[in-house]
């Protein structure tokens, strides 16, 4: 009896501590059963730091990438993807090496093989983007892919679609229009104006990059990062090269020092994305992500206007603001589980 009663009391010591319960009678004597309290899940304030850090480099470093693409416009498309690309994997392998990563053992090949051949286009089309269009422009159509992404969850993975994410579609739509102004919308008599069909290019990277997230959610933690990072980089340049054959382009050598010192920081700028992103994704949502990652337009706006002195249209400035609007509606709906009673 006394064991029961030591037991009872070293209950009454912790129970309102860290243990929760329960009492029941044997022989007449109260006995409580400790049991491990429920742990509350939080997210402590340097997860949000390293988190937050992640993020905003990855989007500093993705836009930096289109600056420097935007100075190297003199150089051809698949010329500039194949060297920068080459110069990624030369960072990647001792990455690779000295972690015993391995880039043939691994689950989910196909997925790997959608995900990457995805990532080609899309990797064609910004470089692409990035040197012909605007940089505001093209930035704000290839990052609508969100709205895509929601149409591709819906179809292959059979996501209920809510009424917010239905309103966020139909402003990412409006605001493509407005950026892309096709003619038979938005008719011009401007001689040097750019073919509507020009935007096509970022629209394209924006269902390409919005097949890749769908392809990753079914990916989910089931391969190393760095595997499929490698993979997208190798495949980039065998796209950049066919791109280069394909539409006939000379290649050009580049002159010291510069242009090679600004590819190479290209090579350089890949891979810290690629390793910045993923270690972001692992510190939080890809909703909260995807909610961050808005700021990249805004900053290709201001980097437009300030380094490039090109100026903004109030038609891309409204579509933008559509898209981003649009977007945040989306991302915040899956954050906090918002469907207002819809379901399709």
């Amino acid at each position: 009896m006394e064991d029961y009663a030591g037991i009872s009391k070293q209950a009454k010591k912790f129970e309102d501590d860290t243990t929760i319960s329960d009492a029941v009678e044997l022989d007449g004597q109260e006995i409580i059963i400790l049991k491990e309290a429920p742990v509350e899940k939080t997210t402590s304030i340097i997860n949000h730091a390293k988190e937050i850090g992640m993020i905003t480099i990855t989007i500093l470093f993705s836009v930096s990438q289109g600056i420097l693409a935007k100075f190297l416009k003199d150089i051809p498309t698949g010329e500039f993807i194949i060297i920068t690309c080459i110069n990624s994997l030369l960072i990647f392998f001792p990455l690779v090496t000295f972690r015993g990563i391995s880039l043939i053992t691994f689950p989910l090949k196909k997925l790997v093989f959608l995900r990457v051949m995805f990532s080609v286009v899309v990797k064609l089309s910004e470089v692409w983007s990035y040197q012909n269009l605007p940089l505001g422009d093209a930035t704000a159509l290839i990052f609508a892919s969100p709205v895509f992404a929601c149409i591709f969850g819906r179809i292959f993975l059979k996501e209920k679609l809510t009424l917010p994410q239905i309103i966020s579609m139909v402003f990412g739509i409006f605001g493509i229009v407005l950026i892309a102004k096709p003619t038979f919308l938005f008719p011009s008599d401007a001689e040097n104006a750019s073919p509507w069909y020009n935007n096509m290019v970022p629209i394209i990277g924006a269902i390409n990059m919005g097949a890749t997230y769908t392809v990753q959610r079914r990916i989910g933690k089931g391969v190393n990062c760095v595997t499929i990072a490698v993979y997208m980089v190798f495949a980039s340049s065998l796209g950049g090269l066919g791109f280069q054959t394909i539409a006939r382009h000379s290649y050009i050598n580049p002159a010291c020092y510069t242009p090679r010192l600004l590819m190479l920081g290209v090579g350089g700028l890949t891979v810290a994305e690629l390793l910045a992103l993923n270690k972001g994704l692992s510190y939080e949502k890809s909703a909260t992500v995807s909610l961050m990652r808005n700021l990249d337009t805004v900053l290709a706006f201001l980097v437009q206007v300030a380094v490039f002195s090109e100026r903004v249209e109030v038609l891309s400035l409204a579509g933008t603001a559509l898209i981003i609007v649009g977007t945040l509606i989306l991302t915040l709906c899956k954050l906090f589980n918002v469907s207002c009673g819809v379901l399709i």
